[in-house]
């Protein structure tokens, strides 16, 4: 399905993978000009250690961010049709016995509120949490937007039939959906046409929900968003190709209900003091 705000076109079902196996998705839609390797290797770096896949009882997968030991971050639209999951980070697999969704999330993702917490059975000892960001100065900033979503090129848009691969890319932070308190999001711009494009741009694509956006303030690494949906601004369905725009949940915005669910002390040392399609994969159905 689709739906519109304003001049946005949202490609429904979440950023949840939409149709194919889990084995077959692959993160983020890249630059046609730029090697894979390029993100493939960015994606690799220990800051984005704690991103994983997530997949629901649901017949989804997405991705999720371990912000405490035995705590994930993901989208309230991973959680919000499921009663657990599998978490699998560093090689290893966890099972998750309890899912919160944020009750703000209402469905509509221009609304903001997509957030969903997973408890694990067995905490992680092998990878590092991530700090979470609580201050106000996303906007303008160079964020990293990591996923293992489907990919492609701006040109082709996304494929549903490449291999499994964790991916990263770069845009500026510069959209707000029209809703700055809650979300952030940025346009995949073209190098043929924009001359200030990243050097690796891209796009968030089916696969990518409950991935991680990071910024970094003064040479520290925090999540700033969670990876909620792809939408376009020339009335046509959203593909990942130049011009669309990724949007995520503002993690700064989700704060107090985080810390409402999550019991001290998982998070009390990760919070920073610095001052459509919504992406999932469904799994072994056609369209």
């Amino acid at each position: 399905m689709t739906f519109a705000k304003g001049k946005f076109v949202v490609l429904g079902g979440l950023l949840a993978s939409l149709a194919m196996n889990p084995s077959s998705t692959r993160g983020s839609t890249i630059r046609d000009d730029v090697p894979d390797s390029d993100y493939t290797g960015l994606a690799a770096n220990a800051a984005y250690d704690a991103v994983g896949t997530f997949v629901d009882t649901g017949g989804y997968t997405g991705c999720g961010i371990l912000i405490a030991p035995d705590w994930v971050l993901t989208a309230g639209h991973v959680t919000d049709i499921a009663s657990s999951g599998t978490f699998t980070v560093d090689g290893n697999s966890y099972s998750a016995d309890q899912l919160v969704t944020d009750p703000a999330w209402t469905g509509n993702v221009f609304a903001g509120g997509d957030f969903g917490l997973a408890h694990l059975s067995t905490p992680v000892t092998s990878v590092t949490p991530v700090m979470l960001y609580t201050g106000s100065a996303e906007f303008g900033q160079v964020a990293t937007w990591v996923g293992y979503g489907f990919t492609g090129t701006g040109l082709t848009g996304y494929q549903t039939s490449l291999g499994n691969q964790k991916r990263a890319f770069q845009n500026t932070i510069d959209r707000n959906f029209g809703n700055p308190s809650v979300l952030i999001g940025s346009s995949f711009e073209n190098p043929l046409t924009f001359a200030n494009a990243q050097p690796l741009e891209g796009c968030v694509a089916p696969g990518d929900s409950g991935g991680g956006v990071f910024i970094s303030i003064d040479s520290q690494d925090y999540l700033a968003g969670v990876i909620s949906f792809v939408t376009s601004t020339n009335g046509t369905v959203a593909n990942s190709s130049y011009g669309d725009l990724s949007g995520a949940g503002r993690v700064s915005a989700a704060i107090p209900w985080i810390d409402s669910v999550v019991p001290e002390p998982s998070t009390s040392s990760l919070f920073a003091v610095a001052g459509l399609v919504v992406l999932l994969v469904r799994r072994r159905r056609a369209f």
